[in-house]
């Protein structure tokens, strides 16, 4: 009886940790995040081997199943590491938003912008070709047309969906209006919000029977099944000017200055100030002055910014060629101001 006791006992506490440890898969709390995928059954049977009177014998329990439901929930994440830089006016400037499914189901999500933020200097203006672009995949960045062109987001009718642990890209499509002061700050925002019934805005952990990938239950994940997320425009596109200015600088009469007369053997300075500002490169930036036909350049007389050049082409970036003053900055960060002088006889 002692033995027959013991065996007893021994399967009794068996039995009992292994039903523990079944409760407790399915008491465990739920991850607010794509993991499992909904819909997902799992099974679990305990086996038990002992031996009776030095027979060696195995037992099943039953299976225990359940399936995994669908936590619904999503991100959203301006991707643009700083202001986007716009001219005023401009047209169809982007900003880049990266939607995500972080649950653990298939999701469909509506897409709404706003404008009208606070502690911004201007208002974007939703562009003319359209306010919300979904990433084609044809070409990285932005493309409103052409073969690669992104997809114009409609609402009702072309909504995101995600498959779990998936993301797309998304862009906010803005138009910029004219007489904005360099330096301006417009601001605009993305929203997205599950499409299943009841779940957007709903307090976490609130459960839909029923309503989740494959007909199981879903629950609300932490983020309320909706996200939002803010991207911004700054005024100081890049923009280049050019002035250009006459000094006497002596008459064959010996005056100077302004009493000086222009008459042939007059000489003149011109001097050209150029600017690049805003926020930017000019690509290529290449000053060209050709002079007129009644005026003769004064050999060896070009300087950029108070620095002698020779009028050869050489190692510095001007010359005197074909009675044309030629200055080569290349690519020119701004914000930067040159000025160049030379200088002419009246014939």
């Amino acid at each position: 009886m002692t033995k027959h006791y013991t065996m007893k006992m021994r399967i009794v506490t068996l039995l009992g940790l292994a039903m523990s440890s079944l409760l407790f898969l399915l008491h465990a709390p739920a991850v607010q995040a794509a993991g499992t995928p909904a819909g997902t059954v799992i099974s679990n049977q305990v086996t038990l081997g002992y031996i009776v009177e030095g027979v060696a014998t195995t037992t099943s329990s039953n299976t225990a199943t359940f399936t995994v439901a669908e936590i619904i929930d999503v991100a959203l994440v301006a991707q643009d590491a700083a202001p986007v830089a716009v001219n005023s006016p401009d047209t169809s400037r982007a900003l880049t938003m990266l939607l995500s499914n972080i649950g653990n189901g298939s999701e469909n999500f509506s897409l709404i912008r706003n404008n009208s933020l606070p502690g911004d200097q201007f208002d974007p203006v939703t562009a003319a070709i359209g306010g919300i672009f979904l990433e084609s995949g044809a070409q990285a960045g932005f493309q409103a047309s052409g073969p690669n062109a992104d997809t114009l987001y409609i609402s009702g009718s072309n909504d995101p969906g995600l498959a779990a642990d998936t993301s797309r890209v998304v862009y906010l499509v803005s138009d910029i209006s004219g007489s904005l002061a360099l330096g301006d700050t417009g601001r605009a925002s993305l929203s997205a919000a599950s499409l299943t019934a009841g779940a957007a805005g709903a307090a976490p952990g609130t459960t839909l029977t029923g309503l989740g990938t494959g007909g199981v239950d879903a629950l609300v994940g932490a983020n309320s099944a909706t996200a939002s997320t803010t991207g911004s425009y700054q005024v100081g596109g890049l923009a280049v000017s050019v002035s250009k200015s006459v000094v006497l600088i002596q008459d064959p009469q010996g005056q100077t200055g302004s009493t000086a007369i222009i008459m042939p053997g007059t000489v003149l300075t011109y001097s050209i100030t150029l600017s690049v500002s805003g926020n930017g490169t000019a690509n290529n930036l290449a000053f060209n002055d050709p002079l007129p036909a009644e005026t003769n350049f004064v050999p060896n007389s070009i300087t950029v910014n108070g620095a002698t050049r020779t009028d050869a082409v050489d190692a510095d970036n001007a010359d005197f060629t074909a009675n044309t003053i030629n200055v080569i900055f290349g690519n020119t960060a701004a914000p930067v101001t040159h000025v160049i002088e030379f200088r002419v006889t009246v014939n």
